[in-house]
This record gives C-alpha cells, sequence and structure tokens, in this order.
C-alpha cells in the first residue's frame, strides 16, 4: 500500500513538474522576445504606432487563448498537444511584444526587481496552497466575476488622469490574480486526480497556461507599482 502511494507521489510530482517547466518556458519565451526588440532598436521605430500595435496584441492574445484552449479539449490526440504547443510558443512571443513597449521606458534593475518579486510572491502563494485545505473554488469564482469591473476601470484610466483610482485599480487587479492564483495553484491536484492518464500531457498544459497568465499579470501590477513609486 505505502509503495503504490509512494508511486502515485512520484507521478504527481512528474506532472507538476512538466506544469512548472511550460510556465517556465512561457515566461522566458516572453522575456527574451521583450529583450531582443528593445536591444534591437525596433521598439524606437514603432514607438509611435504603440496603440494600434497594443489594439492589435491584446485582440490576437485573446483569440490565441482561445485556440489554446480549443486544442487542448482534445487533449488524448497528440496532434493537438503538438498544436498548442506552438501555439503557446506564438502567444508567448507576442505578449514579448507588448511587454517590450512597457520594459522599454523602465531600467532593467527595476524589470529584474519586479521579476523577482513577482517570482518570490508566486512562492508565497504556491506555499499557502500546500499547508492550506481550502480548495479556493469560492474565492476564484468572486475574482473571476470581477473582472469585467477590472476591464471598465482601465478603460476609465485610457481617457482621464486618476492618481487614487490608477491604485485603486492597481490593488484591485492584484488581488484579483492573487486569488484567481491561489485558485489555479489548487485546482492543479484536483485536476491531475480526477484525470486519466492518457489525458495528463494536456491537462498539464492547460494548468501551465494558466498560471502564466496569472504570473504576467501579477507582474504587470508590481511592475506598475515600483515604476510610480520611482
Amino acid at each position: 500500500m505505502d509503495q503504490r502511494m509512494l508511486t502515485e507521489q512520484m507521478d504527481y510530482q512528474k506532472f507538476l513538474g512538466k506544469v512548472v517547466k511550460w510556465v517556465f518556458f512561457g515566461v522566458s519565451t516572453t522575456a527574451i522576445t521583450s529583450v531582443i526588440i528593445i536591444l534591437s532598436g525596433i521598439i524606437n521605430v514603432v514607438i509611435n504606432y504603440y496603440f494600434p500595435i497594443l489594439i492589435s496584441s491584446t485582440i490576437l492574445e485573446i483569440v490565441f487563448v482561445l485556440i489554446l484552449y480549443k486544442k487542448l479539449k482534445g487533449h488524448e490526440d497528440q496532434i493537438s498537444i503538438s498544436s498548442a504547443k506552438r501555439y503557446f510558443l506564438i502567444y508567448s512571443i507576442i505578449n514579448g511584444i507588448v511587454f517590450s513597449f512597457i520594459l522599454s521606458a523602465v531600467s532593467f534593475y527595476i524589470s529584474a526587481l519586479a521579476f523577482a518579486l513577482t517570482a518570490a510572491y508566486f512562492g508565497l502563494l504556491y506555499t499557502i496552497t500546500q499547508y492550506t485545505d481550502s480548495s479556493f473554488s469560492h474565492i476564484g469564482k468572486i475574482c473571476l466575476s470581477a473582472l469585467p469591473i477590472l476591464i471598465i476601470g482601465y478603460l476609465i484610466l485610457l481617457f482621464i488622469n486618476a492618481p487614487l483610482l490608477y491604485y485603486g485599480i492597481i490593488f484591485l487587479d492584484l488581488a484579483i490574480f492573487t486569488g484567481i492564483t491561489l485558485y489555479d495553484m489548487k485546482n492543479i491536484s484536483t485536476m491531475y486526480q480526477m484525470s486519466s492518464p492518457e489525458s495528463l500531457e494536456g491537462i498539464a498544459m492547460i494548468c501551465a497556461v494558466e498560471l502564466y497568465l496569472d504570473f504576467v499579470n501579477i507582474f504587470i501590477d508590481i511592475l506598475m507599482l515600483i515604476m510610480d513609486n520611482n
């Protein structure tokens, strides 16, 4: 009995390793893309087209996320998984293009500090999920339902200069994605237990995409706060 439980635990550790690997792959691809664009000087040429590129990139990101989830619905199919990996790569690159506009406005040290704080914060949230029995499902649902309010707040900030609203939206964003991240992290073990062995590859990618999105949004929040304070 003990040996069977040990084997099952090792299987879960391998599954968790795949999730972490894909999150690291996505974040690294986004970071490398941003650095290449900034160092190449391309950013100086296209900076005047920031808003059209931002809008186009945002639309493309939404499309690619929808395609990713559609591909991974058939996660028993190895062809779908391979295709989803390519879409994840392209999606990470598009995110890197968007990030290059933001990171070009701050120093390397500020960006590195924001990344380190985000990684440490992620580690803290993961530790919390490991030492609590809560599924965070209620928190996750509340945070997801608050996303439309957050989007409206960001749209308002595009047209008015309101420092208090700015702080409020940034902290609300951080709180929302903290709740979503706690739910996504806790849900990894739940999805592992409920999935068949042949579907675990696709499930690992789904979990990775969700955590990647969480990491990116929390990084933006922390970066914005550091930028404002400097």
